[in-house]
Order: C-alpha cells, then structure tokens, then sequence
C-alpha cells in the first residue's frame, strides 16, 4: 500500500506563521472540527480552487508587502494531491506576466481562507472527503481488493 500523504515545507516569517495561525483557528471555528496543520493547508488550497482567478491574482499581487516568507520551517503533513492542486491553480493565473510558485499559492490559500465564510469552507471540507474517498478506492483497484 502506497502512502496517501507526504510532507510540505512550508518557510515562513514571524508573520507567515501567524498567517497559518490564524487560517488554522479560523477553519476549525467555521468547520467545528479539531484539524491537523497540514489539514488547514489542504483545506485552504481546495477553497482557493473556488476563487475567481482575478481575485487570486489581485492576493499574489500583494503578497510580497506582507513578508509572510522567511527563514523557519514548517512541516505539515497533507494528502498527496495537495501540491497537484496547488500547482493547478498556479498555471490558472499570471504574475507580471509569470506562473507564481506553489509557495506562493499556499500563502494565497491561507490569506484567502481567512476571508472566506463557513459555508465555502464547509464545502471545501466536502470536497476534500469526497477525494479521499476517490483516492482510495482507485488504490484498492489498483492493488486488487
């Protein structure tokens, strides 16, 4: 049997943490579910799909005055796909004329995720299920059972 997540680093300023603080309190108390870290990344990134690609744009635009990169790492553990998605939404959308990194997208993710209502966010934890149920039952087709 395969491993159906993986582990993402995440580099982040003083403020990049509190940005994923801060997503994380607010997706548990709009969802009502204790998460995991990589949980709250996975669940922003799958909101972000959702998003107009003008608005993720606009969020890009603006990223580098809120110094959210830096210098301490971060490992979340997250399903497989996640960097798949990321890197979709990525090739969706253009800053000063280039595809912005999936750092970048996860950053985005969690900015937007603070903005987003219970409900969006309620259906991107349906959403996430309904992969994982995907995800699964290919990996028991594939391995026979």
């Amino acid at each position: 049997m395969s491993r159906r997540s993986r582990t993402f680093k995440l580099q982040l300023s003083p403020a990049g943490r509190d940005l994923l603080i801060e997503a994380h309190c607010h997706l548990i108390r709009s969802t009502r579910q204790l998460l995991a870290w990589g949980t709250t990344l996975q669940l922003a990134v799958t909101h972000l799909e959702t998003v107009p690609p003008e608005a993720i744009e606009a969020l890009l635009g603006g990223l580098p005055s809120f110094g959210y990169s830096g210098g301490s790492k971060y490992y979340l553990g997250a399903p497989k796909g996640l960097n798949e998605t990321a890197a979709a939404i990525a090739q969706r959308v253009l800053v000063d004329g280039e595809v912005p990194t999936i750092a970048s997208i996860y950053l985005v993710a969690l900015q937007q995720s603070l903005r987003a209502e219970a409900g969006d966010l309620l259906n991107a934890v349906d959403r996430a299920e309904r992969a994982a149920r995907r995800a699964d039952q290919s990996e028991r087709c594939a391995s026979g059972s």
